[in-house]
Order: C-alpha cells, then structure tokens, then sequence
C-alpha cells in the first residue's frame, strides 16, 4: 500500500510538472506586448532610413528565414527595375539622338542573400492567426558605409582599363579599349544600382561623376569612329559591285569612307581574284577575295575567302555572278569578323 502510495504521488508530480511546462511554453510565447512592427511596419522603420520586410512561418526560425527571404527578393527586384528604367542618350555624328541601355539587366537575375548591416526582430507568436512573425531590416546609411568599399574596387578595376585610352592615339585601338571596359563598366554599375538602394543620396555624392564617365562611352566610341576615315580600295572589281559592297559595311558600322588616301587614318583594300581557266569557249573561275584594313604602320585586320568554280559562255555574266557572289559573302561574314577581332561591340 505503501508503494502504491508514492506511485500515485509520483504521477501526480509527473501531471503537475508538465503542467506547468506546458503552461509557461504557452505563456512564454505571448510574455511581451504585440510588437508594433507587425501592424505598422513604416512607422517603426521608415522608409527613409531602413529596408524591412515581414516573414511569418510555423515556428520562430522559419519566420526569420523567411523575413530575410523576403527583404532580398524587395532588394534585387527593386535594383533590378532601377537597371531596365534607366537609359542615357547621347548624338551621333548626323546629329540624330540614340539610345542606349547603361547595363544589362541580366547582371541582376538572382536573389543575392549577402544583405549588409542586416538585422532581425526577435520573432513573435501572433496567437490570432497561429503562427510566428518576424521583421528584418536594414539600416540603409550603416548598409552603404559596409558597401562602399566594394563599389570602390569595382570603379577601381573599370578606370584600370579605361585609363589605357590616355595611352594611344590610333582611333581603332582606342574604340577597342573603350569596349574593353563594357564587362568592368557593368559590374560597377551593378553595384551602384545596389548603393542606390541603400542611400542615393550617398552614391551619387561619391560616385556621379563616374556614372556620367561610363554613359559617355558609346559617344567617346562613336567620335573615334568619326575619326576613322577609311579610304576605299579594289581591286579586280566588276560594274563597282564590290566597292560599293565595302563602302557600305564599313558605313553602317559607323565609319567614315573616302576616295581620298591623303586625308584617311586607314586604306581599305579588297581585290577579287578571278583564277580564271579557259576550257574552249567556256569561261571557267575559282574565284577569290581578299581584304586588309591598313594604317600607315602595320596591317590591323585581313579577311580571305573564295567561291565554288562559276563557268558561262558570257565573260561579262561571269564576272558579274563571281562579284555578286562576292558582295554575298562579304555581306554575310565581314562586318562581324571585323568587330570580332578589332574588338567592336557587337
């Protein structure tokens, strides 16, 4: 009887102390005030001087990864609108206005969660809707001073590159150190679309100036286009199809063509070779092309190729198809292998 006694006592100090575990859980979740940040988010953190979301989970630790969750995606969606909105123009050599995007909104694509000067609310249990709640948050001019240094090494290794111009004169090797500079210039502009978010005042205070550098490019490599005035060469050419062919790529690229050699940086000299073999009163070619791009020290771009063999009884005909066949060619292919290898944005 005795030990039936303490069993029972021991059971009911078992019941008694559960109870109060259970009791001091479900106390412990509502033991403060409901915080003010879950009904008045901006009132707690305004804008104007935080980032914060709110993220709610069944349990505390969800509702903190989902708050921090919630405050990268606002953050890159956000930076990533910043980079498809903005554009600058600037005027080409006809005076005619063009467009052009400052980044490639593929540099933001993904939810970056290396968030600076990033905090969170102790999570709290909201009773009338059964689940956790927390909010992260932000302090935007702490997040930017932890920044800075970042943007600064990108703006660093983008004048790195850019600083080459200083170093030569030749407009072809100084448009291709300006498109050089296009891989660094997006990176740096990326993070400066993401110092924005944190303080626009601060960015553009300390980085303006080079904001307005990396739009004038396009116009610093259409100037130096304006400057390259090619001098128009041919050789073996029929009815002047391939001289008009080459006038005409090289223009739409953006240059200058002449007739004059004495006033042009560079002489662009294209010959057809007919390799003609006469089989009785047939006009047999294998033809060929060849263009090089001079300037007065070395040879900067050569571009070879040839056709299938072109037979006719008609000289004139003949040599018309292997021009036309030509111009074909060099419509195809020239003006982005040349781009290619002079280093021209595509």
């Amino acid at each position: 009887m005795q030990r039936k006694k303490i069993l029972i006592l021991n059971i009911l100090i078992l019941f008694s102390s559960l109870f109060l575990t259970i009791s001091c859980a479900s106390t412990q979740k509502n033991q403060i005030p409901e915080p003010e940040w879950i009904t008045n988010k901006k009132a707690v953190f305004p804008d104007a001087a935080y980032l914060a979301q709110l993220g709610t989970g069944i349990t505390a630790q969800e509702a903190r990864n989902n708050s921090i969750a919630q405050l990268a995606s606002y953050f890159n969606t956000n930076v990533k609108s910043l980079v498809e909105g903005e554009t600058f123009t600037y005027n080409s050599s006809n005076d005619l206005t063009k467009v052009e995007r400052t980044i490639k909104s593929s540099t933001v694509t993904s939810t970056d969660l290396e968030l600076f000067a990033l905090e969170t609310e102790e999570p709290y249990f909201l009773k009338r809707e059964n689940k956790w709640y927390c909010c992260a948050h932000i302090n935007r001019k702490d997040a930017w001073n932890q920044y800075e240094p970042i943007v600064r090494d990108n703006k660093n290794s983008f004048y790195s590159i850019f600083g080459l111009v200083a170093k030569t004169t030749d407009p072809l090797e100084r448009i291709k150190i300006y498109n050089q500079t296009e891989a660094a210039s997006e990176v740096f502009l990326g993070s400066l679309y993401k110092a924005t978010m944190f303080s626009k005042t601060l960015t553009d205070k300390a980085f303006g100036d080079d904001r307005e550098v990396i739009a004038s490019i396009p116009g610093l490599v259409q100037n130096e286009k304006n400057n390259c005035v090619m001098c128009i060469k041919t050789k073996g050419d029929f009815g002047g199809t391939l001289s008009s062919t080459v006038n005409s790529i090289f223009s739409r690229l953006g240059f200058t063509t002449s007739n004059n050699a004495e006033k042009s940086n560079y002489i662009v000299e294209s010959e057809v070779l007919y390799n003609e073999v006469k089989e009785d009163d047939l006009f047999v070619y294998t033809p060929s092309v060849k263009l090089s791009v001079k300037s007065q020290n070395k040879t900067l771009y050569v571009y070879e190729n040839k056709l299938d063999r072109i037979l006719s009884y008609n000289e004139t005909k003949a040599k018309k198809n292997v021009c036309d066949g030509i111009a074909d060619l060099l419509e195809k292919e020239l003006a982005a292998d040349f781009s290619s290898i002079i280093g021209l944005n595509k």
